[in-house]
């Protein structure tokens, strides 16, 4: 059940639904993101441990656009921070055998990544979680509270907009 105009953010039942619906979401959005997941994991405590803290700041209307973007912010400045300590916004490990092949891999994960910031919102969460959480499309329909074809849909336009921006074949065989 969603928040409604009349309820506070500050009433415990009200922020716990606030909470319930939107921390998965925020989780996933900042972990496709960004590729860290305890990173990932601690923004979103923190942007539900900033909301509770400060409560009557803040209107319900609003809630889900302000807690993405809040998320958004605090890990763009742990990045920020991490980078200027340790000279790297990056903890992944790259197993490419040759400077060539690495070169390659992070042109596609460039591209892709604008590919995919691309994609509508929607679509983007769909292709995401079928592809990275390999959850089917009844699954996918089930956690947004939309139809299955809604899913179909969304899937639909999101590969045929990658396969035209990325000029390869997404479709599983």
């Amino acid at each position: 059940m969603t928040p409604t105009k009349n309820d506070t953010l500050c009433n415990e039942k009200v922020f716990e639904k606030t909470f319930t619906l939107y921390s998965q979401d925020l989780f996933r959005f900042l972990t496709y993101s960004f590729k860290n997941v305890l990173l990932s994991e601690d923004v979103t405590q923190s942007v539900f441990l900033k909301l509770w803290d400060q409560c009557h700041k803040f209107e319900l209307s609003n809630i889900k656009s302000l807690i993405f973007t809040m998320g958004k912010n605090l890990i763009l400045n742990e990045l920020k921070k991490n980078q200027q300590n340790y000279g790297t916004a990056s903890t992944e490990i790259h197993f490419s055998e040759s400077p060539h092949e690495m070169l390659e891999e992070k042109q596609f994960k460039e591209k892709l990544t604008r590919s995919l910031n691309q994609l509508s919102s929607k679509e983007r969460t769909v292709f995401l979680m079928n592809r990275i959480d390999d959850l089917t499309y009844r699954e996918i329909a089930e956690r947004l509270d939309i139809t299955q074809k809604a899913v179909e849909k969304r899937m639909h336009q999101a590969l045929k907009k990658l396969n035209e921006l990325l000029s390869i074949d997404l479709k599983r065989k």
